[in-house]
């Protein structure tokens, strides 16, 4: 095992180094996949890396969101590539035993305005290799206006009814994959968190059960 390894990691088996592993979380506007991601910050260890929103970190930036279909194609390029130069840095950590990504590369199907054929060859990727980027993915159901969908968070711009077409488009943009979970809204918030934490706790090491520190 190299120097690097040795160090004091405690939540890491002595005998064995975890593979780094994605789990895409994915779902319509308002599903409740930042609130996860900041629930699992909480539960899990720092080896559980937690990667934002590729869209909100450009369009809270002033990226242009023009609603034109090449305004759509340029936004759509730009959150991909974002969203592979972070999945990329974690990596390349080395330190990490999984990553949890809010939103994974096959969301940008769902707002691609030209079809699939267009967004695969515009970025020169297949949907087989992105569907086998990630470990897992668990998709969060968009809920209706009468069960909490709402749009306090300013990224937000959809309706309730357009919320609910990109949760479908979603749900087909990640068709195919062996290991995907789905979590339907419901009438308590907490409820589905903690459904969605009791699939994350059964892909994520025991090891990693909880946010105590390690030193590198």
């Amino acid at each position: 095992m190299s120097s690097e390894f040795t160090a004091s990691r405690t939540c890491f088996c002595v005998k064995e180094r975890h593979k780094l592993r994605k789990i895409a979380i994915t779902g319509g506007p308002g599903a409740g996949k930042s609130a996860i991601l900041n629930l699992a910050k909480m539960e899990f260890c720092p080896h559980v890396a937690l990667l934002p929103e590729a869209a909100t970190i450009l369009f809270s930036g002033g990226f242009w969101r023009d609603d034109s279909s090449h305004g759509r194609i340029v936004a759509q390029r730009a959150i991909f590539y974002v969203q592979k130069e972070m999945e990329r840095f974690i990596t390349m950590q080395k330190k990490f035993s999984l990553a949890l990504c809010d939103r994974g590369t096959l969301d940008g199907l769902a707002y691609w305005p030209t079809g699939p054929k267009s967004f695969f060859e515009s970025l020169k990727i297949s949907r087989d290799k992105e569907l086998s980027d990630y470990a897992a993915v668990i998709h969060l159901r968009t809920p209706p206006p009468e069960n909490g969908y709402n749009k306090k968070n300013p990224m937000r711009t959809e309706s309730a009814t357009e919320a609910m077409v990109l949760d479908e488009k979603l749900e087909k943009a990640w068709k195919g994959h062996p290991n995907r979970f789905f979590i339907d809204s419901c009438e308590s918030f907490s409820e589905k968190t903690e459904k969605a934490l009791k699939i994350l706790r059964s892909l994520i090491p025991t090891c990693c059960h909880s946010p105590g520190k390690w030193t590198p």
